[in-house]
């Protein structure tokens, strides 16, 4: 199969408009217009030397911008644009790093845009954890990447009236196609309907002609459309080809060479991506989501050798995830039927990078293998020295047949001792009774067999959650393995259940220096253990709560002291991080699976240290435990800068300590989870001022919050509470409330009613965070630290 998606965008820049930047503005001679209903940000440039922002005039007349604000939410800028900064009509303006040294944004920012008054707001843009290096207006008026920086200039599809070109047709692409029925469908990326009724289609040999629509010719936003081809599709090879009503404007192909599709279709996994699979089944009229997640055929036609069981137990995303924060779109990265054994078939259901040497990844199976991988390019294969060829048996202790002897190995780690530490949660032998234990390896042992240097049975430390009487409680056990340092708990206060104190490693003599993590499957948790260097004691430290219901894998990340914990299918393929808080671990932010990863069985979860890091994204790699076309690693990226901020408690900052009932003030919170909603409420008569999101940073703004003027003078608080829990307050400030003036002849401010507005959500860029935390009447407040761009 050769799949290509193809796409022409037209442009019509029209030439000789007057263009102007800083040098040129201030030639303008028409009366510029009084207010910025049509000034845009055009583009911006976060990775640059210097950092620039261009403005764009969309209005028909020209345009006095002198003396408007820009500001940056995370460094704290504010500039203000000299006299005589006029943009005419459908011109742009740029304002740079080297007139303004101020000016530098980071990832994860907010850019505002502020007339001169300093507080009315006229555009603002807010963008994920990556710079943008160069991102501009579409023709649609919406911020992407762009391919060329065009500062100074119209961007690429915006029309030199100010008129942007209409090439909304690029959200729409060929999703799926079969040969068994010469059927296709359409998917809209966009949030915009599309009538598609006069455009053609053709195949490898005709000429275009009409679409056969026999479902409407609408792709609605986000959806789907399933056409009929105009002319037979071939089992042998063929293309189906997408145009324009003029016949040449190509939307989108798909080109298929020496194969049939069929049965089931070719697919795009996930929708509109460019990951296309032969799927077993068709899924015309709807994601191809479940699609991807069943059996896959062999591109290159016939049956995969190494086919297992596809995924069966399809769940639900954990509730309020965000957006995976890196490449969306996941490649193969082994080699197909790379992990069959003597055992089992294809699958890997544990993983982890080697923390002395990213190159090196260690691989497991659930029935008793592991693997030693090196890095080959975009892949991961069988490291061939040493014995490492065809990866290793493992066996429980005094053990030497491991056809006999079958730990259901689930995950992985390396300690820092350098040996293997393994989880089991049965024998394979005897699959009906939990045996949850980390077993200890020697990677160096010679031969094909390793052997446990040490075994900590832990099973009776679950009993009340691991029910050796329920056959199905054995499949539920220990699914993850991780280290964590005792620098690192110590540090954050860790606290020891077990003592209802401080966490004091001296307590536990022979563990070494750190704690196991484990991830037990059946309710989501994660128990921290100190494991005796000899294998006689594991005494559990503590219990973490992940809030998801199932558990798949954990990994330390050391670059920014963060747990992350992943579900597989059973929970979308979520993934949680975790920080430290209040002594222990609390959730952090949990993002979705990326759209185009199938929701797999996907256990095994490697995260490439910061080390790695290339253009600001680094590799993480997720193994199926199954596979998906005799293929079980899948690799994406994620963004080196994540935004993180150290443990800071939650705050509230005012903008007065005093308000005059009646009055306005300004609040802003920070230490919250990122994501959620939050209710910001006056006391001590409750009174809801307003709600707010918070940030990627765990910040909120409400601005111009009104107190009513009914509220009487005197002490009142000010709390911050999550939107699904009122009751509960998370930070609080102090808040005076003073009497209104009374002019004779009325009845005082509270005859204007008791609450005029509430507060608005208002991005936290509106007022840089360096002065809040200065200013007069702050409440709580955290000192937090934030990792550099």
């Amino acid at each position: 199969m050769v799949p290509r998606n193809t796409l022409i965008k037209t442009t019509a820049i029209v030439l000789g408009i007057a263009l102007t930047t800083l040098g040129g503005a201030a030639g303008a001679s028409a009366d510029p217009t009084a207010s910025a209903p049509s000034l845009r940000i055009n583009e911006i440039e976060t990775d640059g030397s210097p950092d620039w922002v261009e403005l764009i005039n969309f209005s028909a007349d020209p345009l006095d911008a002198s003396g408007y604000v820009l500001t940056g939410s995370l460094n704290g800028f504010s500039v203000t644009l000299p006299a005589n900064t006029v943009l005419p009509a459908g011109g742009v303006y740029v304002a740079s790093g080297t007139q303004f040294p101020a000016l530098k944004l980071k990832k994860g920012d907010t850019l505002t845009v502020l007339a001169a008054d300093g507080t009315t707001r006229i555009d603002a843009q807010t963008w994920g954890d990556t710079h943008l290096s160069t991102s501009g207006l579409n023709s649609a008026g919406e911020l992407v990447h762009l391919d060329i920086k065009t500062p100074g200039e119209l961007n690429p599809g915006q029309g030199g009236d100010g008129t942007p070109v209409d090439d909304s047709y690029s959200a729409i692409s060929i999703n799926e196609v079969t040969s068994e029925s010469d059927t296709y469908e359409l998917f809209n990326s966009g949030d915009t309907d599309l009538d598609v009724a006069d455009w053609l289609q053709n195949d490898s040999s005709h000429t275009p002609s009409a679409l056969d629509a026999p479902n409407g010719t609408v792709v609605p936003a986000h959806g789907f459309l399933t056409l009929n081809s105009n002319q037979g599709l071939s089992k042998d090879g063929d293309a189906v080809r997408l145009y324009l009503s003029d016949g040449t404007t190509l939307v989108d192909e798909i080109v298929w060479t020496g194969m049939d599709a069929q049965p089931g279709s070719l697919s795009r996994c996930g929708d509109g991506s460019e990951n296309w699979l032969h799927t077993e089944r068709d899924s015309f009229g709807e994601s191809n989501a479940t699609a991807c997640s069943g059996r896959i055929i062999d591109l290159s036609g016939g049956a995969v050798p190494c086919q297992t069981e596809p995924a069966s137990d399809l769940g639900a995303e954990q509730p309020g995830g965000l957006t995976w924060p890196g490449s969306q779109d996941w490649k193969v990265a082994d080699n197909q039927c790379q992990f069959t054994s003597a055992v089992s078939g294809q699958d890997v259901s544990g993983l982890d990078i080697d923390p002395n040497d990213p190159d090196v990844m260690w691989a497991v199976k659930n029935k008793n293998h592991v693997y030693r991988l090196i890095k080959d390019g975009d892949r991961w294969v069988k490291d061939p020295a040493d014995g490492w060829a065809e990866g290793k048996d493992l066996v429980f202790p005094g053990a030497t047949d491991p056809t006999a002897s079958q730990p259901d190995t689930e995950s992985i780690t390396v300690g820092p001792d350098g040996f293997l530490y393994v989880t089991t949660e049965r024998d394979n032998k005897n699959k009906s009774v939990a045996l949850d234990s980390v077993l200890r390896f020697d990677p160096n042992e010679a031969g094909g067999i390793l052997h446990p240097t040490a075994q900590w049975n832990v099973t009776a430390d679950l009993a009340g959650v691991i029910d050796p009487a329920i056959k199905d409680d054995a499949n539920l056990g220990f699914e993850g393995i991780t280290w964590v340092p005792d620098a690192a708990l110590t540090a954050s206060g860790f606290v020891d259940e077990s003592t209802g104190r401080a966490y004091d490693p001296s307590d536990y003599e022979g563990h070494g220096d750190g704690l196991f993590f484990l991830a037990l499957e059946k309710n989501g948790n994660l128990y921290a253990y100190a494991l005796s260097g000899d294998g006689a004691s594991a005494h559990r430290i503590a219990t973490v709560t992940t809030g998801m219901p199932r558990i798949a894998e954990v990994q330390w990340d050391a670059d920014n002291d963060r747990l992350w914990a992943v579900a597989d299918d059973s929970v979308g393929g979520s993934v949680t991080v975790l920080k430290a808080d209040a002594g222990g671990f609390a959730v952090d932010r949990v993002y979705n699976r990326p759209t185009g990863l199938a929701n797999l069985n996907l256990e095994g979860f490697a995260l490439a240290p910061d080390s790695t890091c290339v253009d600001g994204v680094k590799q993480v790699v997720r193994s199926d435990d199954g596979n998906n076309g005799g293929h079980s690693l899948w690799a994406g990226t994620v963004s080196c800068d994540l935004g993180f901020v150290d443990h800071i408690d939650a705050s509230v900052t005012l903008s007065s300590a005093s308000v005059t009932a009646g009055g306005t003030i300004d609040v802003f919170a920070s230490g919250l989870t990122p994501g959620a909603a939050y209710a910001v409420v006056l006391h001590s008569d409750p009174i809801t001022l307003g709600t707010a999101t918070a940030d990627a940073t765990g910040r909120l703004a409400l601005t111009r919050v009104t107190v009513p003027a009914s509220v009487p003078a005197g002490a009142h608080t000010v709390t911050v509470s999550a939107a699904v829990d009122p009751s509960t307050v998370i930070a609080s400030a102090p808040l005076t409330v003073t009497a209104a003036a009374t002019a004779p002849g009325t009845s005082g401010a509270g005859s204007r009613g008791s609450l005029a507005a509430t507060g608005a959500d208002a991005p936290v860029g509106l007022v840089t965070f360096a002065l809040l935390l200065g200013a007069v009447g702050a409440g709580l407040t955290g000192i937090s630290r934030r990792r550099s761009a």
